[in-house]
């Protein structure tokens, strides 16, 4: 009688350690944010590509605002939506950037075009489309 009682209770602890690693580990992990990095890593190749191209320095030294950003809505997908700023080192502004969303952040840094020092950066924000 005592070995069916001893066999009970180990399969009863066994079925409970089973129970518990089953609860433990059935939840599936969270995903991460990779939309947000292939978002940014997205942005950060349109600007360096417009500075490979030499369009960007150009358009920094004019203060084009609008040549950036075109350029760069049309490197862009069309689920991401862009606004662009040229910033000093201490001072960035844009009015353009929607309340309660995620925005991603580009910055790339123009030291200078054509015998000109700029101490510029471009900020590039970036966001999904809902």
């Amino acid at each position: 009688m005592k070995g069916y009682i001893y066999t009970i209770e180990v399969l009863l602890a066994l079925s409970l350690v089973l129970v518990m690693i089953v609860f433990i580990f059935s939840s599936t992990p969270e995903q991460p944010e990779t939309s947000l990095v292939v978002i940014k890593q997205t942005g950060y190749d349109a600007l360096h590509y417009l500075d490979q191209t030499g369009m960007l320095r150009d358009a920094v030294s004019r203060e084009a605002y609008g040549e950036i950003a075109a350029n760069v809505t049309e490197m862009m997908p069309n689920s991401i939506k862009s606004d662009v700023a040229i910033c000093t080192a201490t001072f960035c502004e844009s009015f353009k950037i929607p309340v309660n969303r995620t925005i991603v952040a580009v910055d790339y840094y123009v030291s200078g075009y054509e015998q000109q020092y700029l101490e510029k950066k471009v900020r590039l924000w970036l966001w999904p489309r809902f």
